[in-house]
This record gives structure tokens, C-alpha cells and sequence, in this order.
């Protein structure tokens, strides 16, 4: 829906590859919470949609999430290399408040 905002979660092995049609507008924000990488800590906020074709590849490790920017409801098409699992002994999905590092994150920027 317009202005919502589906935060952060992350995946521990599964890689994932996501596409905004160019007709929708969506931020993405992602931030590397791997201990172990040179990155630790980096944060990237990316437009996709909003006239453009590309796609993103999310590794394990990486928190990620989404705000819908557009005025109507928007799509995300995505692939992942691991199948989803409910069970808590092989669910690969990890969840980080909406506003792990500040609210701020999700601001549009103007200028």
C-alpha cells in the first residue's frame, strides 16, 4: 500500500534477487549486519522502479526492507536460491525493528 513500510528481516543462507516494475517506486534500505564482513554497519538506501529496470542481489547476512514511495499499491518480484520453511529449526528468516537504525532511514530525501 502507498507509504507502507515492510522492515527489516534477514536471511541467514538465502540469497535473494528482487525487481520493481519501472511503473511503482519503491526504497529499499539495506544494512550489512554480518560481524565478520568488511562492511559491517554500511547502510545503502536504493529507488527501484520509478522508470528503471535492475535488479538487486541481497546476500545472507544483509538486512533488508522496503517503503512504497508510489501512490498506489506496488509490486516486488523476487527469486531466492532457498525454499522457506515455518519450522523454527530451519526457518531462515531473522526480524530487526522497523526502526533498527533510526527512523530517519525510511525519510525521502528532497533536493
Amino acid at each position: 500500500e502507498p507509504g507502507a513500510i515492510k522492515a527489516f528481516h534477514l536471511h541467514r543462507r538465502q540469497t535473494d534477487v528482487w525487481f520493481v516494475p519501472p511503473g511503482d517506486k519503491m526504497l529499499l534500505v539495506l544494512l550489512d549486519v554480518r560481524a565478520e564482513s568488511p562492511t559491517v554497519n554500511a547502510q545503502r538506501r536504493l529507488v527501484l522502479g520509478d522508470g528503471a529496470s535492475r535488479l538487486v542481489r541481497i546476500p545472507p547476512g544483509v538486512a533488508h526492507g522496503v517503503k512504497n514511495l508510489a501512490g498506489a499499491r506496488g509490486r516486488i518480484i523476487y527469486f531466492v536460491d532457498t525454499h522457506f520453511s515455518p519450522h523454527p529449526d530451519q526457518c531462515d528468516e531473522g526480524r530487526l525493528p522497523w526502526d533498527f537504525v533510526g527512523a530517519e532511514i525510511w525519510d525521502v530525501i528532497r533536493g
